[in-house]
């Protein structure tokens, strides 16, 4: 099984293997999601752990060194399913980036049920 690391973008929960993740975490997933976490998501890459130790790659999360860096490059809402833009937004909590999504998918294909999904999640960090 491949190991993965996060490469960029906020923290994401990996229901598949039942962890959360940040920047710099590493996890050991099966080839499908290690294929879509670098493919089609692309906040992850395929690592090389020869030659780390078992104390390496265990689960444990560590404490993060600060915030979660949330400005990844904006997804285009035209390139996604509204349901696909709805994983993209999970990992946004950069009011200013959603902002330029809702603002693009408004000027773009302006899918009630996109600008729907991107409101509630601004709604959602301004409430955190």
């Amino acid at each position: 099984m491949p190991t993965v690391e996060k490469t960029h973008g906020g923290r994401v929960v990996l229901r598949a293997i039942g962890r959360q993740l940040s920047v710099g975490d590493r996890a050991e997933v099966s080839d499908e999601l290690a294929a879509y976490l670098c493919d089609e998501r692309g906040d992850f890459a395929v690592v090389d752990d020869a030659g780390a130790t078992e104390d390496e790659t265990d689960d444990t999360v560590g404490q993060e060194d600060g915030p979660p860096d949330a400005r990844g490059p904006i997804p285009d809402p035209s390139e996604h399913s509204v349901k696909d833009l709805r994983d993209k937004l999970s990992d946004i909590d950069d009011i200013d980036v959603l902002a330029a999504v809702y603002d693009a998918e408004d000027a773009g294909k302006d899918r009630d049920s996109a600008i729907d999904a991107i409101q509630s999640r601004i709604n959602a960090v301004k409430e955190d």
